[in-house]
C-alpha cells in the first residue's frame, strides 16, 4: 500500500499539470462542438461513439508513452523515420480515395490516416540525427540532410494528395535546426529561399486570374513573368544580384565588414529560388490556384472555392460575444456550413458559444505550446529538447493554420484542429504526442 501511494505521489508530482489541463479543455469542447455540428445528421451518437473511442485509445496511448522512457528512441532515429515513410507509402498502395485525397487505410470499423502517424514520427526522428555537440552542426549539409529526409515524406504526402499534411514540416524543420545550433545565417537562407520560392508562384497565380489587375502593377508583373517566362527570370536574376552586390559594396563603403562569400551565397540562393518557382509554377493544380486566389479575396468566387470562407466568417461573426448557444447556430444547423465537424470546427465553437469559449480555445493551445518550450528548456538532455521543440511547434502551426483558415487569414488546405476536430487519428496522435511530452517532463533532470 505504502509502494502504491508513493507510485501515486511520485506521478502526481512529476506530471505537467497545466498541460494535461489545456489538453482536456480542448478535448471536452472539442467533443461538445462536434456533438452539435453533427446533431443536424439524425445520429449524432453514431459520430460519438466513433469519437469517444479514439479518446479512449488515444488516453492509454499516451499513459504508456508517459511511462515509457523516450531514451530508447534515440539509438535508432533510422528506424522511426522508416515507420513513417512506410506508413505513407502503404496508404498510397492500399489507401481509400475520400474526398478526391488517397489519405485513409481502412480497417474494417477502423479508419487510420497515416500522415499523422508520420508527423510526429518524423520530429522524434530528426530530433535523434540532431542530438549531438553544437560544433558538428556547423556544416551546411546538415541542413540539407534534414531538409531531403522532410522532403521525402512530404512528396509522399503530396501524392496522395494533400497539401495540408506537408504545411507543418517547414516550420518544424527550421525550429529544430535552430535549438539543435545550427548557424542562424543557414536558415535565413532558406527562409528566403522558400519565400521566393513559394512567392511568386502565389503572385503569378493570383494576377494570372485576375489580369485586370496586373497592368497596374508593373513591378509586380515583372516578378509574376519570372516564374513562367526565361527571359524575364534571368532579367530577375540579373537585377537581383546587382543590388546583392551593390549592397554589399555599400556596407563595406560604410566599414561594415562582410565577406565576399555571404553576397555569392544569397545570389546563388536567388537564382535556386527563381528555378524552384519556375518549377512550382507548373506543378500548381488548376484547384490549388483557386484556393489561393479565394484566400486573398473571397469574394473572387463566393459560390464555389470562396463558399466555405464566406460562410465560416459570417458564422463566426454572428456568435458575438457569448454565441447563439448549442444547436442554435444557424449555419452550423441549418447547413450552411461546410465540413462543420471537422475542418471547420472553431467556426462552429464562434458561432454557438461566442466570443468567449473561441478565445478559451485559443488561449488552451497557447498554454499547450509555451509549455512544450517549458519542458524543452527545463531538459537536461538535447534529444528531449528537441522532441519537445518539434511537438510544440506541430501543435502551434496547426492550430494557427486552422484558426487562421477559418477566419479567412490563411487559405483552405484541409489541417484539422488538434484534439477538437471530429477524427479518430486526430485525436489519438494528439495524445500520443502529449504522452511524449511527458515522458521528456517526467525525466529531465535525469539525463
Amino acid at each position: 500500500m505504502i509502494k502504491r501511494d508513493s507510485v501515486l505521489a511520485n506521478w502526481t508530482r512529476r506530471i505537467d499539470w497545466p498541460l494535461m489541463a489545456a489538453a482536456t479543455i480542448l478535448l471536452v469542447v472539442g467533443l461538445v462542438a462536434v456533438y452539435s455540428a453533427v446533431s443536424p445528421s439524425g445520429n449524432p451518437s453514431r459520430y460519438m461513439v466513433k469519437q469517444l473511442s479514439a479518446l479512449s485509445l488515444g488516453l492509454i496511448i499516451m499513459v504508456l508513452m508517459t511511462t515509457l522512457n523516450y531514451q530508447i528512441f534515440r539509438a535508432y532515429p533510422w528506424a522511426v523515420y522508416a515507420l513513417g515513410i512506410l506508413s505513407l507509402v502503404t496508404v498510397l498502395a492500399i489507401g481509400k480515395r475520400i474526398h478526391g485525397a488517397k489519405s485513409w487505410i481502412i480497417l474494417g470499423p477502423l479508419s487510420i490516416e497515416p500522415v499523422e502517424i508520420a508527423r510526429i514520427a518524423f520530429v522524434v526522428a530528426i530530433a535523434g540525427f540532431l542530438d549531438r555537440a553544437e560544433r558538428d552542426l556547423q556544416s551546411f549539409r546538415w541542413v540539407l540532410f534534414i531538409f531531403a529526409l522532410g522532403g521525402v515524406q512530404m512528396v509522399l504526402i503530396l501524392l496522395e494528395p494533400y497539401l495540408g499534411g506537408t504545411l507543418a514540416y517547414g516550420p518544424i524543420m527550421m525550429t529544430c535546426l535552430y535549438f539543435a545550433g545550427v548557424p542562424p545565417i543557414y536558415l535565413l537562407g532558406i527562409l528566403f529561399f522558400g519565400s521566393v520560392a513559394g512567392g511568386i508562384p502565389i503572385l503569378s497565380t493570383y494576377f494570372s486570374l485576375q489580369p485586370q489587375l496586373l497592368d497596374a502593377h508593373s513591378i509586380v508583373k515583372f516578378f509574376v513573368h519570372s516564374a513562367v517566362g526565361t527571359r524575364s527570370a534571368i532579367e530577375l536574376l540579373f537585377m537581383t544580384t546587382a543590388v546583392i552586390f551593390g549592397g554589399w559594396w555599400f556596407m563595406r563603403k560604410l566599414h561594415i565588414k562582410l565577406p565576399w562569400q555571404y553576397p555569392m551565397i544569397l545570389s546563388l540562393v536567388m537564382g535556386l529560388s527563381v528555378y524552384t518557382a519556375h518549377s512550382v509554377e507548373h506543378l500548381i493544380k488548376d484547384y490549388q490556384r483557386k484556393r489561393i486566389v479565394v484566400f486573398l479575396s473571397p469574394g473572387f468566387d463566393p459560390l464555389g472555392a470562396g463558399y466555405n470562407i464566406l460562410q465560416s466568417e459570417i458564422a463566426i461573426g454572428s456568435g458575438g460575444f457569448f454565441g447563439k448557444g448549442l444547436f442554435s447556430g444557424t449555419q452550423t444547423q441549418l447547413g450552411f456550413l461546410p465540413e462543420k465537424h471537422t475542418d471547420f470546427i472553431f467556426s462552429v465553437i464562434g458561432e454557438e458559444l461566442g466570443f468567449i469559449w473561441a478565445a478559451v480555445v485559443i488561449l488552451a493551445f497557447a498554454v499547450l505550446v509555451w509549455r512544450a518550450f517549458v519542458i524543452a528548456t527545463e531538459t537536461q538532455d538535447k534529444f528531449g529538447t528537441l522532441i519537445a521543440v518539434g511537438i510544440g511547434c506541430l501543435f502551434g502551426f496547426q492550430a494557427f493554420m486552422n484558426i487562421g483558415m477559418v477566419l479567412g487569414l490563411m487559405p483552405v488546405t484541409g489541417v484539422a484542429l488538434p484534439f477538437v476536430s471530429y477524427g479518430g487519428s486526430h485525436v489519438v496522435s494528439a495524445l500520443l504526442a502529449v504522452g511524449l511530452l511527458q515522458s521528456v517532463n517526467f525525466r529531465r533532470y535525469i539525463y
